[in-house]
């Protein structure tokens, strides 16, 4: 087993070494945002965390600069929701992790909940992906509850969100 902490070894670089190790195994990170990745000869094969699985629960993952994670040798997937080969799987990594900054700063606590202010009015013109987000505000639910419970993957739910925290329409709680 091999154990470490993200604030120091940080993701896309222990993803690259196990990567590139060829090993398989369960990768996992406990964190509010964590998970679990399996790999399979230096393929990545399986993401899950939260109720998410597969391309959602890797997208999610990829927001982690920090918590513990172990990496237990010889561990095989309980299914398999992707099949990416190493380049493929840092390039998309790398991507996503990219894309999490801005939204990092806007949701920095996933423990908290989203409310609707009083500047709302139910007047407020929406799109039907917008309704679906907006859907989810208000239920005493955390963003990570959110996340888990929405068909949008975790980073267009959050885009979907954004504009309205911006505007004072909702705010985190």
């Amino acid at each position: 087993m091999v154990s470490g902490d993200l604030q120091v070894f940080p993701l896309l670089p222990v993803m690259q070494m196990l990567l590139s190790s060829g090993r398989s195994g369960e990768f996992t990170v406990d964190h509010p945002r964590g998970g679990t990745l399996w790999f399979e000869h230096g393929e990545l094969t399986h993401a899950r965390s939260g109720q998410l699985k597969g391309e959602a629960a890797l997208q999610l993952m990829c927001s982690l600069d920090q918590g513990t994670f172990t990496f237990e040798a010889d561990r095989m997937p309980p299914e398999r929701t992707l099949n990416l080969k190493q380049d493929m799987a840092l390039r998309r990594m790398l991507m996503d992790n990219e894309s999490w900054a801005q939204l990092m700063r806007i949701f920095p606590d996933w423990s908290r909940t989203l409310r609707f202010t009083p500047r709302w009015t139910p007047q407020q013109p929406v799109t039907h992906p917008q309704y679906l987000a907006l859907t989810l505000v208000g239920q005493g639910h955390n963003l990570r509850q959110m996340i888990d419970r929405s068909e949008l993957p975790p980073r267009v739910l959050l885009d979907m969100l954004r504009p309205f925290v911006a505007n004072g329409l909702i705010e985190v709680a």
